[in-house]
């Protein structure tokens, strides 16, 4: 009953994560916004769970795992009803960038721990085998239904799904044992802060970083109305170095507690974990690429070849289905071929299934055109997540299963999903306008100084940040002839020029993850 109890939790959850990509179209067309005004409602909502993330998995040890669990399931599911009835997009932020993720902070994190406190040996590692393959199917299902949903209804009937999930999570959950609770335990906040400082900032900037520039200035950083200046630098490093120092500050507050004989939030001794530690960091560097390639690929169908939301779930739905299949028959494999191992494997396909992906990426697609470059994704990335969520709790001791829950969707949430977002928004809408700068300057014949090329990319973005329709028109009819003619070309080129920088980004950063897995453990039962 405890795992049914957290898998229904989960359709509540993530029917909304993996159907968001689908209907962003239908999103702004409804609000009358903008992409990048959807994407900021993501990072957002990321913002705030990934955040307090660390924080919640404390508060299931301290007032029980039960009552902090279903706590969360109904602020979730409150978040989303208003979502679904929202009248503008005010409210819409509201709801989905502040309400449900301060219920899903409280849920993801205790529902772990739930697993790790009644579960043991191979009964927890055939729980965790089962979390992973629901959330896979999920992954799988949840595009196609709510594509579908919104196409034949409306895309908030196709959210409807999640506040009836969670009803009937809160229901179940009434039956759920009471688990052991530690009164002694103590949430620290000034460490509270420090996190959500660090942690907010951290992805304050990164959404900044395609308006201002990522190393060197884009445009003038005001504050108080008076614009900063940092000798041609942009804030960007800035706000890294400032989250980083407030992170630091965290660390330090937790080992003074420690050394105190107090409770910390976070014990850094959890880091030690050599195990936990490189699973925590390749589960967040998948889930960062899963993120990112996916909300790239979903803006380009639908906001460059016009896919609606149907079309553009059944475009996803070959990686989907692929990553649901391997990650529901493949946990048992670990048992057979050393995880590392099959971590390397899985690494290695996404990688080149990211480069094929981005070679063959066309304006002129049909939704099945890159079927095999989506199934291929999909193995990879399930080969990866099948064994990663055993490989990072298995080590991890019944009384650091909260932190370390807590700490593991931290990384998840802000790396791999606010941050990828961020990221993925940044490097697509960037390359589109530095393309489009370079096809103006070549159809022109002028020689753009860097300083005119960026003047020319700022200007594009800020006309195309609210533009309608009949504006772009009007403002295309003021280009110079030539420049005129070659325009839907021009749009064509920037926007296959910007998917294929986002593959590569995301190709770079699951890189990462594969130079990590080379330092897990060569051995099951290999100690740290």
């Amino acid at each position: 009953m405890p795992l049914v109890t957290i898998l229904f939790s989960m359709v509540m959850m993530y029917v909304t994560s993996f159907g968001i990509n689908v209907i962003i179209g239908a999103i702004v067309q409804d609000f009358q916004t903008t992409v990048s005004n959807v994407q900021f409602v993501i990072v957002s909502a990321s913002l705030i769970a990934g955040s307090l993330m660390v924080t919640a998995g404390k508060l299931g040890d301290k007032f029980g795992k039960k009552k902090i669990f279903s706590l969360g399931v109904l602020l979730y599911t409150i978040g989303l009803t208003i979502v679904i009835f929202s009248p503008n997009i005010s409210v819409f932020t509201i709801a989905w960038g502040v309400i449900w993720p301060l219920g899903m902070v409280l849920v993801i994190p205790t529902s772990i721990a739930i697993i790790v406190s009644i579960y043991e040996g191979e009964q927890r590692a055939a729980a965790f085998g089962i979390y992973g393959a629901v959330l896979a199917a999920i992954s799988a299902i949840a595009p196609v239904v709510v594509g579908y949903l919104a196409n034949t209804m409306d895309w908030r009937v196709a959210l409807a799904i999640s506040p009836i999930a969670g009803v009937l999570t809160l229901f179940l959950a009434m039956r759920l044992p009471e688990m052991a609770k530690d009164q002694n335990v103590k949430i620290d906040i000034l460490s509270v802060i420090l996190s959500v400082l660090g942690f907010g900032l951290f992805l304050i900037t990164t959404t900044s970083a395609g308006q201002y520039g990522w190393l060197m200035e884009k445009r003038p950083f005001m504050l108080g109305g008076e614009q900063l200046s940092l000798g041609g630098f942009s804030i960007v490093p800035v706000g890294y170095a400032i989250s980083v120092a407030f992170l630091i500050g965290f660390i330090l507050r937790g080992v003074k507690l420690k050394s105190s004989g107090q409770s910390p939030l976070l014990a850094v001794s959890i880091l030690k974990n050599r195990t936990f530690t490189i699973g925590m960091l390749i589960g967040a560097s998948l889930f960062l690429v899963t993120a990112g390639a996916l909300f790239g690929i979903s803006v380009f169908l639908q906001a460059g070849v016009k896919f609606d939301s149907l079309q553009t779930a059944l475009t996803l739905l070959p990686y989907s289905a692929a990553y649901a299949v391997v990650s529901f028959v493949t946990p048992n494999l670990g048992k057979k071929i050393l995880p590392k191992f099959i971590v390397i494997g899985g690494s290695v396909m996404t990688i080149l299934s990211l480069w094929w992906l981005g070679q063959s990426v066309s304006m002129e697609m049909a939704p099945m055109d890159i079927l095999p470059h989506m199934i291929a994704l999909g193995i990879g990335m399930g080969l990866i997540m099948a064994q990663i969520t055993t490989v990072t709790m298995s080590t991890v001791a019944l009384e650091e299963a909260g932190e370390a829950s807590g700490l593991s969707e931290t990384l998840k949430e802000i790396i791999g999903q606010g941050f990828a977002v961020a990221l993925a928004g940044s490097v697509l809408f960037g390359a589109v306008y530095a393309s489009m700068a370079d096809s103006f300057s070549e159809i022109e014949s002028q020689n753009y100084s860097e300083a005119e090329k960026l003047e020319l990319i700022v200007e594009m973005e800020n006309k195309f940040e609210s533009i309608s329709e009949d504006e772009e028109e009007k403002w295309v009819n003021e280009l110079p002839e030539k420049t005129k003619a070659a325009y839907p070309e021009i749009v064509k080129k920037a926007a296959e020029s910007g998917l294929r920088n986002v593959m590569n980004m995301m190709m770079l950063c699951m890189a990462l993850g594969l130079l990590l897995a080379f330092f897990l453990p060569t051995r099951a039962g290999a100690p740290d």
